[in-house]
């Protein structure tokens, strides 16, 4: 019952009311898993009924085998034991007989004959007076009958001995222990006494062959059926009705014979059945439809578990749609063929603000229309149930419960069913107001970029990096050039190839395809100026790499109008060229006096040498060795101050600044030649320090000149002033060289500058003389700076913080700071020399 109950449940019909209802499926794990191992279990159960039945009938048959095989067995030791008994029987008579009758051996050996043949199983009957001694001799010729004849086989001796004398003693018939011949073959041999009264007359010998029992008492009908075995109280078979050998699983029931007993047991084996037709195909009918059941049961299992995955995945299909409708942001209406609403989404609610109920089953004119847009509403409404909506959608304001509005975006499609047809409208709205906003901002933001760079006064361009096609260009590059690229590629010089954009340009793209625009934009080259030939105008010209809208690379480039700023220039480095050779004049005024008195020195020394030597020559006393000194002292002075006369030359020619390699060394003592006439005048000393192995310098020679001139001069005039009578003043000149810069120091004695003064020194128009026109150090600052140096001045301080004068620093690089990778290592050979004036 069980396992009908158990299958009716697992083919009930897919379609039935408990399979189909939502419920069922949503009651727990634990139930959904029950469900589907119901089939389970009903397979499991049929399996285990069918196997019960199948172990019952095979068991029963068993029964039936064994029960049928002990019948048989108990059939053949009853036979066995019904054959001997009236064996015994007749001997038995045969013994009476003897003792009533007078025997003879003639009637005796009839008597057994007759036996004998009635029994075949009987090989040896003979009366025994005494153990060994027959009363009468034998015919019988059998082997068995000449072996007990033998007195020298002591076992049958024993064992017919035994027999004899326990008959005798025991007044009944006995059998003898089993006995074996020469080839194994057992025998049994029965003692029947005869008594006369209490007269013992001797025993009758009955010998029994094991083998002839069984060949001549098993009925015919047995032995057909069953192999039958006579064995021994050790197992030993002595005698059986077939010689085939036993199997493991052929079944076998062992019977004693009692009598004769002696450890003698009926065995009989059952031979394999034959095949019952009926059996067999009453149990291949049950194997069969057992089969069957078991493939229903597991496609009902599995048709079972399809169906719940099936509804399992439609319930989670549902769930995420619902999920999926309820969660969008996107605001979903459905209308029906006839213009009414049939469906919202929450999305359309929260942006409306009403309520579904307020929405479902309405016709137009909606609760959400605006009452000034009514006919604007009305004519899309229309459009949309014409089937004539616009890809693009609809652009309306929609108004919310609480008044408010709000703008947005509503698209419309066909709403199509399972079977194809067309069962209403979709239409999808989304809340455009922020990004409307924003669009007006960046198309406000737009306009005001593109008005910022229509006013710029500088040519901004961008130029594709893969062909020479213009991108944009702004009102003053189309001022300039036009709309062709010419003028781009006119600005970009060489940083710019047309013929090798395309393949290193795409080669860029390449490299920076996995770098974010942010970073092609990082690296923007140095400002370069650069001369239009064809508008005459200088530009400073700055572009780098960007990614244009569409993703590929183009070059940038801004060029900023700087012709007047370049013409300033011009024109302030020509003012500055008069400023200094107009303050190198003024220098020269400045010594004018000086000069014309260390001119004076070696002229007069001129005049006097000649006047002399023209003496000696009028008196008659002039020889070579008179002249000679003199001419030569004459031609020192003269040299003397054609030296002079040449450096004052240089010193105020007006000529381009020129930059040359230069020996630090040789503009020192220019410089010092040109200071030394006023630094005597006020009896000061120059002491020069040069350091060996000074490399060269690319320097403008005279402006150094003119700087250390100027130094040395403000030097000679603050000692001066400060300490007119000082017993022996000096100014040291310190030239060294120091991390790739030769630093040249002018070393004073005078009052030092306060700090203060020090940070107004270097001012234009700002002097610490009464008569001083403030430009000399600005000068000299300025030329120094075009030289890529420095120049600044620091106090000379003593271990207890006094004052003790002040030292000008000028720095200047070492090698052409014009020309790169100039390591200035060119050097002339020189030594440390100290030289006083």
């Amino acid at each position: 019952m069980l396992t009908e109950r158990l299958f009716a449940r697992s083919a009930r019909p897919s379609g039935s009311p408990a399979d189909s209802s939502p419920s069922r499926w949503h009651h727990g794990p634990w139930w959904s898993n029950s469900y589907l191992l119901t089939p389970l279990l009903s397979i499991l159960v049929f399996l285990i009924v069918m196997s019960l039945i199948l172990w019952s009938l095979n068991r029963r048959e068993r029964q039936q085998q064994e029960d049928t095989l002990y019948r048989n067995v108990a059939w053949a030791q009853q036979q066995i034991r019904l054959s001997m008994t009236s064996s015994q029987e007749q001997v038995q008579a045969l013994a009476r007989d003897l003792v009533v009758a007078r025997a003879d051996p003639h009637s005796f050996q009839k008597a057994t004959a007759d036996i004998m043949q009635g029994h075949p199983e009987i090989l040896y009957m003979n009366w025994y007076i005494s153990e060994q001694q027959p009363r009468w001799p034998t015919t019988a010729l059998s082997i068995f009958s000449q072996r007990l004849t033998r007195p020298s086989d002591a076992q049958m001796d024993e064992a017919v001995k035994a027999a004899f004398s326990e008959a005798r003693s025991t007044r009944r018939q006995i059998y003898s222990p089993l006995i074996y011949d020469d080839l194994g073959n057992g025998y049994l041999t029965l003692q029947t006494p005869v008594y006369r009264e209490r007269e013992f007359l001797g025993s009758i010998a009955t010998v029994f062959s094991i083998e002839g029992i069984l060949k001549h008492d098993i009925p015919p009908e047995l032995s057909a059926k069953y192999k039958i075995s006579i064995i021994d109280v050790n197992n030993r078979e002595l005698a059986t009705t077939s010689t085939r050998p036993r199997l493991p699983r052929d079944a076998s029931y062992d019977l004693p014979l009692d009598p004769p007993g002696q450890g003698v047991s009926v065995r009989v084996y059952a031979y394999p059945q034959m095949t019952n037709f009926t059996n067999n195909t009453l149990v291949w009918l049950v194997a069969g439809l057992s089969c069957f059941v078991l493939w229903s049961l597991w496609s009902l299992w599995k048709h079972t578990r399809q169906r719940f995955e099936a509804q399992q995945a439609l319930y989670a299909e549902a769930f995420f749609r619902r999920a999926m409708e309820n969660s969008v942001l996107i605001g979903m209406r459905v209308l029906d063929m006839h213009g009414r609403i049939t469906h919202v989404n929450p999305a359309f609610c929260r942006m409306t603000g009403w309520d579904e109920s307020d929405l479902v089953g309405k016709l137009a004119p909606f609760p959400y229309w605006p009452h000034d847009a009514y006919p604007e509403m009305q004519r899309q409404y229309e459009m949309t149930l014409r089937g004539k909506a616009p890809s693009s959608g609809f652009e309306l304001r929609v108004r919310r419960k609480d008044g408010s509005l709000f703008h947005a975006r509503l698209y419309v499609s066909p709403l199509i069913d399972s079977a194809g047809r067309q069962t209403g409208w979709m239409s999808s709205m989304t809340d455009i107001t922020e990004p409307k906003r924003a669009r007006e901002e960046l198309a406000a933001a737009h306009e005001r970029f593109t008005t910022v760079l229509e006013s710029l006064d500088a040519a901004v361009s961008v130029l594709a990096a893969d062909e020479a096609e213009l991108l944009f260009a702004n009102r003053y590059y189309r001022h300039l050039f036009g709309i062709r690229p010419d003028g781009h590629l006119e600005l970009a010089g060489d940083a710019f190839d047309a013929g090798e954009a395309s393949s290193d340009s795409i080669d860029m793209v390449d490299a920076y395809a996995g770098l974010p625009a942010a970073a092609l934009t990082e690296s923007a080259a140095d400002a370069q100026e650069v001369y239009v030939q064809s508008i005459q105008k200088w530009f400073e010209v700055r572009r780098q790499y960007i990614q244009w809208v569409d993703g590929h690379l183009a070059q940038m480039q801004i060029a900023t109008d700087i012709t007047t700023r370049k013409e300033a220039q011009e024109l302030a480095r020509q003012q500055d060229e008069k400023l200094q050779f107009t303050s190198r004049l003024m220098t020269m005024g400045e010594m004018a006096s000086s000069l014309a008195h260390e001119l004076n020195q070696p002229l007069a020394a001129i005049n006097n040498y000649c006047s002399g030597a023209v003496a000696l020559v009028r008196s008659g006393r002039s020889t070579a060795d008179n002249l000679l000194p003199a001419l030569e002292k004459t031609s020192q002075q003269a040299v003397r101050a054609g030296m002079i006369i040449k450096r004052i030359r240089e010193f105020v020619k007006r000529s381009e600044p020129k930059r040359q390699a230069s020996r630090v060394a040789d503009i020192v003592a220019d410089a010092v030649g040109l200071a030394e006439i006023e630094v005597r005048k006020r009896r000061i000393r120059i002491v020069t320090e040069l350091r060996s192995r000074l490399p060269v310098i690319y320097v403008d020679p005279v402006l150094i000149e003119q700087v250390l001139v100027n130094l040395l001069k403000n030097a000679a005039e603050a000692m001066y002033d400060a300490a007119p009578q000082a017993p022996d003043p000096v100014i040291r000149i310190v030239v060294r060289l120091d991390h790739g810069f030769v630093c040249i120091s002018v070393i004073d004695q005078g009052p030092g500058v306060d700090e203060k003064t020090a940070e107004r020194l270097f001012e234009p128009f700002y002097s610490t003389k009464s008569d001083g026109m403030g430009m000399g150090l600005n000068i000299c600052r300025s030329i120094i700076e075009s030289h890529r140096g420095r120049l600044w001045v620091v106090n000379n301080l003593e271990a207890d913080g006094r004052i003790t004068g002040a030292t000008f620093h000028c720095s200047l690089p070492v090698g052409d700071p014009d020309v790169p990778g100039q390591s200035g290592t060119q050097a002339f050979p020189s030594r440390t020399v100290t030289r006083e004036l």
